[in-house]
């Protein structure tokens, strides 16, 4: 089977915030910078960890493989699930996750579980589709 690639969803709420607060950190580090140079080693590390999570989430996606899912959550992470260990589906509607880890820049997202205990969640352009492809390729 050919990979089929599902790009992320965000909602309207989510660009309005996190790219302004990312520019805005941005702008103060660049701004401190022309008071006290000293304060860079601060306001530096500080403005790429906030401006990563803000902007980072633009660049994940989920991909259906031949032999599992593939969760890429950002610029760096990702996760790879075998289709024989996803126990679940569920498709929900919240601004609450209950993975830690979550592609979910959307109020309508998709839970999957798998192993015995775990979950991720992911908010994808037609998590409809998503389930009914993963439901084909499933086992369980």
């Amino acid at each position: 089977m050919k990979p089929k690639r599902f790009k992320p969803l965000f909602d309207k709420l989510y660009l309005l915030i996190s790219i302004p607060t990312a520019a805005i950190v941005l702008g103060v580090t660049v701004f401190t910078a022309l008071f006290d140079p000293f304060v860079l080693v601060i306001t530096v590390p500080v403005s790429l960890f906030v401006g990563y999570f803000l902007i980072s989430p633009l660049f994940g996606y989920v991909q259906l493989l031949d032999d599992g899912l593939l969760i890429k959550y950002g610029l760096i992470l990702k996760k790879h699930i075998p289709y024989g260990r996803i126990r679940s589906l569920e498709k929900t509607r919240g601004i609450y996750s209950e993975s830690m880890m979550s592609l979910k820049n959307a109020i309508e997202h998709v839970n999957i579980r798998y192993n015995k205990f775990d979950v991720t969640t992911v908010s994808v352009v037609g998590n409809d589709e998503l389930i009914k492809e993963l439901g084909e390729r499933c086992a369980n």
